[in-house]
């Protein structure tokens, strides 16, 4: 098994070229970012760190690192969180040496388990001593595999999250809701990997695509400029028909966009739309008129457009937006903010795209229709999953305080806090 660092030296004389690399930590992490397709996007450099020697041999990933190798023979951190940080601790100068110098770093792993829970931290702080941008792509337990893992997953993301500029939780038991009810557990796992790589693509092909409106790593940094708060992530995508509509409603009914720890407001927001040669102006500005809408930034939106000419007649957006901090506002400050349009971005004037946001007449919609796609509706299921705005999720208490607990609102519903799809049983 070769578990030595490829060099690098073959990118030392690239130094206009932007290098990204995403590093998959511990077993979930590496299976995901083995199974990303990054084809058409150039060199970008995948790698893999684990404690399971076993797993790293059967990984088809060439630049693979074995940690803790003194710590754990190999066998892997069998789920112990202190195992997982003694073998990363144990291997700072080999993390370091595969991170190398880099432009940006997404890191991909699952939280729950020994390895990856505690090892992304530290490779982490090994990353944020260079001048790379540093993210994160985390998925974290579903409710049937235990309290322990919750809680594992739970105080593995509070610590990654003052580390790297970026933190996109990625909770299972929400992602899960858009497949069958039979789907296999095999499967299920699946899922959060194709938002991962959905995640990733859409990223990197902001940056190393030529588009209808490109983007570099500076503006990446104006969104995610300094470590710490919090991160939302979604994404939509439509073809055929009216994919323009679709594509936006479905990035609307995104799952992730409804969890209950979602920030209020957001400091910033990055856009990113990948469409065919069909994809004008016209389009681009529809999309960015009702994104700008629906997220709310305090400071700018930063936007990109990619032209994919294999597409035709489809669109994927993908939205990133950071809250910095979250802050309590009193209701004079609420008044305030509601009273003020969202203010568009500089890009949106320079390309001369309407700097006005379409007022909606119609009453505030809070209920969103099932974002359970490819499945057919029993009567005895509800007809409707109440997907509601932060503020509205608040019913009677929102103008009281928030009654906060680790950085959740008690005062919101469990079901709505945690995503959950509430069946009805009609008896006969």
């Amino acid at each position: 098994m070769s578990t030595h660092i490829d060099s690098l030296s073959s990118n030392e004389g690239l130094s206009t070229a932007l290098k990204i690399k995403i590093v998959g930590v511990g077993g979930a992490g590496s299976n995901a970012v083995n199974g990303l397709k990054l084809d058409d996007l150039g060199d970008v450099r995948i790698a893999a760190i684990n404690t399971d020697a076993q797993a790293l041999a059967n990984s088809a990933i060439s630049e693979k690192l074995l940690i803790g190798r003194s710590v754990t023979r190999g066998l892997g951190a069998g789920g112990e969180v202190e195992i997982g940080r003694a073998a990363a601790e144990a291997d700072r100068e080999a993390i370091a040496a595969l991170i190398g110098d880099m432009d940006l770093i997404i890191l991909v792993a699952g939280f729950g388990g020994g390895t990856g829970s505690a090892a992304a931290s530290i490779v982490a702080e090994v990353a944020a001593k260079t001048d790379a941008l540093v993210l994160a792509f985390v998925t974290l337990p579903f409710s049937f595999e235990g309290a322990r893992r919750k809680r594992i997953a739970t105080e593995g993301v509070g610590e990654l999250r003052k580390v790297v500029h970026g933190l996109i939780p990625l909770p299972n038991d929400v992602l899960l809701q858009e497949g069958e009810e039979d789907t296999s557990v095999l499967n299920a796992f699946a899922v959060a990997d194709r938002w991962i790589g959905c995640g990733v693509h859409s990223l990197c092909a902001m940056l190393l695509k030529t588009g209808l409106i490109n983007q570099d790593l500076g503006s990446l940094r104006t969104v995610f400029q300094n470590p710490g708060g919090k991160t939302i992530f979604g994404t939509g995508f439509a073809s055929g028909g009216d994919y323009v509509k679709d594509a936006l409603d479905d990035l609307l009914l995104c799952p992730l966009f409804h969890m209950g720890d979602r920030p209020a407001q957001l400091d910033r927001i990055l856009v990113n739309v990948i469409g065919g040669a069909d994809l004008g102006i016209a389009k681009v500005n529809e999309v960015m008129a009702l994104v700008s809408k629906r997220f709310d930034s305090r400071e700018d939106i930063v936007f990109g457009a990619v032209i994919d000419e294999s597409r035709n007649d489809s669109l994927e957006i993908c939205v990133l937006g950071k809250a910095e901090m979250e802050r309590k506002a009193s209701a004079n400050e609420a008044q305030a903010a509601q009273a003020r349009a969202p203010s568009p971005s500089h890009q949106l004037e320079e390309l001369g795209l309407s700097s006005e946001i379409a007022q909606d007449d119609s009453p505030e919609r809070t209920v969103h229709k099932s974002k359970l796609r490819k499945k057919k509706m029993r009567s005895d299921d509800q007809d409707e999953f109440t997907f509601t705005e932060v503020e509205a999720q608040r019913g009677y208490f929102h103008k009281t305080d928030r009654n906060e607990y680790k950085d959740e609102d008690l005062d919101v519903p469990t079901y709505l806090r945690r995503g959950i799809k509430i069946k009805i049983k009609i008896k006969a």
